[in-house]
């Protein structure tokens, strides 16, 4: 189920601290046409046991032989050197399913002892057709979707009353924090949050992150902020998006990546003064038609704190070249937007002990449950929110409170007890037999 609560964010500057990433080539380290005809976008990354693993959506074939975009599987020594493993999709629609259309722009975690994707999923590719999509596998390989879409647009929401879509996953203690695009019929572009205890239930919804127009302006085209990923750094999240503007081209253009944080209150962003990369700072990114640098995903790898994105650059067009670049329309060369590659850059500490001053010194906060018989003892030293959900998104309690809290739930199974307070967040899973 998915629960909606409207929540209020605060969002300032913060000059304290922000990395600045150096890229690691000016070329992409997956160019289109790399490994099959095709483009490549939406990468993810994880580290499982010394090896990278990626994700990718990819069209495979040019325009004279298009396929729906799919996922693969790519897997490195090194985060740069990639090779397709295995050669063919690992998740592609299907017909007769609510992602028959296409899947894309997944997002992978390994979260309560398997690996879970989100991806975007529609029927036809439609915007108002976007829906968020789970699915589960053991090895990584093999995957099972749900039978039905993890998140939905909400009209009670103006926020995300549109659209969802282009999900992000991290996973915090025992939380799995899912950040997504939403677009409401407004058409402001901002970035939502849900949480989950077991991946597939989700409660909390709250809008994070919106653009910072003090930076990018209205009146030079900027629309709001998608693609969200994040990372933990310490006990900060860090959360990258890319940011939308319109231009006299398209509507709709990624051209810049940004950052945020958060000291541990989803309530509470802070964003940095100044972005990360433009589109126009690589050759490979920087032309005169729908170029865009987009997509970044974030991994702390060692004292390394990496990012891989996407973009293309369609400058360099040869009109003639029907086979690729160009589909002709009648008189008409219409240059095909599918041109992706995939770049990286990182930023790399150099005492790893200095990371404590990346974020505020956080206030502890225990939970203690008794004999599952629904008693709870909450304490800490400021001022407090508690929180209980059922399973299904039912607000049983809440109560604010400072120093402890002592109470019954009374319900009986499984609810999650969520503690948020200026400088923590907590959430907690409890079966309570009253």
């Amino acid at each position: 189920m998915f629960l909606s609560v409207i929540k209020l964010i605060a969002q300032e500057t913060d000059t304290t601290f922000f990395p600045k990433f150096i890229s690691y080539s000016e070329d992409p380290i997956i160019d289109w046409n790399d490994l099959m005809v095709g483009s490549w976008a939406d990468p993810t990354i994880l580290k499982m046991n010394n090896e990278y693993i990626m994700y990718t959506s990819a069209m495979h074939g040019g325009v004279s032989t298009p396929e729906p975009i799919s996922i693969y599987r790519f897997t490195s020594v090194d985060g740069y050197d990639w090779n397709m493993s295995p050669s063919t999709p690992i998740l592609e629609p299907a017909n007769g399913t609510y992602f028959q259309g296409g899947i894309e722009t997944p997002n992978a975690v390994y979260f309560n002892g398997m690996y879970h994707m989100y991806n975007t999923v529609y029927l036809q590719n439609i915007p108002s057709l976007f829906k968020i999509s789970h699915a589960t596998s053991l090895d990584g390989i093999n995957w099972i979707m749900d039978a039905e879409p993890a998140l939905f647009p909400d009209s009670i929401l103006n926020w995300m009353s549109k659209i969802v879509a282009e999900p992000g996953a991290l996973v915090k203690n025992d939380t799995l924090y899912l950040f997504y695009t939403a677009i409401g019929f407004n058409g402001n572009v901002s970035i939502g949050l849900v949480r989950s205890v077991d991946g597939t239930t989700y409660f909390d919804t709250t809008q994070v992150v919106t653009i910072p127009n003090d930076i990018y302006p209205v009146s030079e085209g900027y629309l709001g902020v998608s693609t969200p990923d994040a990372t933990l750094v310490g006990d900060t999240i860090y959360l990258f998006t890319d940011l939308v503007r319109t231009d006299q081209h398209t509507y709709w253009n990624q051209v810049c990546l940004h950052q945020f944080k958060s000291y541990g209150d989803i309530n509470n962003w802070y964003y940095d003064t100044t972005n990360i990369h433009m589109s126009e700072d690589f050759n490979w990114t920087n032309g005169n038609y729908l170029s865009q640098l987009l997509g970044a995903t974030p991994l702390m790898d060692g004292n390394r704190l990496r990012l891989w994105y996407w973009g293309y650059n369609l400058a360099e067009i040869e009109l003639l070249d029907t086979t690729y670049h160009v589909n002709q329309v009648g008189p008409i060369a219409i240059p095909n937007p599918g041109h992706w590659g995939i770049g990286t850059s990182e930023y790399v500490f150099t005492n790893m002990a200095n990371t404590s001053n990346l974020h505020l010194k956080n206030t502890p906060i225990s939970i203690n449950t008794y004999n599952n018989k629904g008693k709870v003892w909450v304490s800490n030293s400021s001022l407090s929110t508690l929180s209980i959900f059922s399973i299904t998104g039912q607000l049983l309690f809440k109560n604010t409170f400072t120093e402890t809290l002592n109470f019954n739930i009374n319900h009986k199974g499984l609810v999650f007890i969520h503690v948020v307070n200026e400088n923590s967040v907590i959430t907690k899973k409890h079966i309570s037999t009253n």
